[in-house]
């Protein structure tokens, strides 16, 4: 398959996302080819590495979910402009579809983050801080017991042992605790996104 052909496929199976989304996934497909041929590679290696076009029509349909028409397929004619736009020589002279920042809502969120975000997110952070070193320590009783004095005493290997328990607990709590932050921050900066490019 050349690169043609798998470019046509591939805005063939994108044929449900507004034109300018479409255009700009296929461009992003025809600069590989362009960065492929630079490199000395031939357009079936390079249809090779990229994998098949459904496939990839099919993750990036995934990405732009919430960006697909809603008018039937049968309704249109997908090859009649998707070749056009498959085909056009000057990707530059393409519209952009970036969607414009809504500046005075960013610097209003910027705003609101600094004053009421910030603070209890750092304070957050520090207590999970203080948690994971407290883990660690705890997790490391043992060692320094044993270092103190070389044999344990009956009485004193229980809370030893209670210790080094408690600090396993919190570092496996503190590890799944992390990653659900981490995809929390990560919906709130997206949703902070989607709100000011609207």
């Amino acid at each position: 398959m050349n690169q043609k052909r798998y470019l046509q496929e591939l805005a063939y199976h994108l044929r449900s996302l507004p034109k300018d989304v479409r255009d700009d996934i296929i461009e992003i497909y025809r600069d590989q080819f362009k960065i492929a041929e630079l490199e000395g590679r031939s357009e079936e290696d390079t249809v090779l590495l990229l994998g098949r076009a459904k496939a990839n029509a099919e993750k990036e349909l995934a990405i732009h979910a919430d960006q697909i028409s809603s008018y039937s397929t049968k309704e249109t004619a997908p090859f009649a402009d998707l070749s056009q736009s498959v085909e056009q020589a000057n990707p530059k002279s393409q519209p952009s579809a970036r969607q414009k920042t809504n500046i005075p809502l960013l610097i209003l969120l910027i705003i609101l983050n600094v004053m009421f975000v910030l603070v209890p997110a750092l304070g957050l952070f520090l207590a999970g801080l203080g948690i994971w070193l407290t883990s660690v320590v705890l997790m490391a009783t043992p060692l320094l017991a044993f270092w103190q004095n070389s044999l344990f005493s009956v009485p004193e290997f229980y809370p030893v042992l209670a210790a080094f328990g408690l600090g396993v607990l919190l570092f496996v709590a503190m590890h799944y605790l992390s990653k659900l932050s981490n995809r929390l921050v990560q919906a709130y900066f997206k949703g902070m996104s989607r709100l000011v490019k609207g």
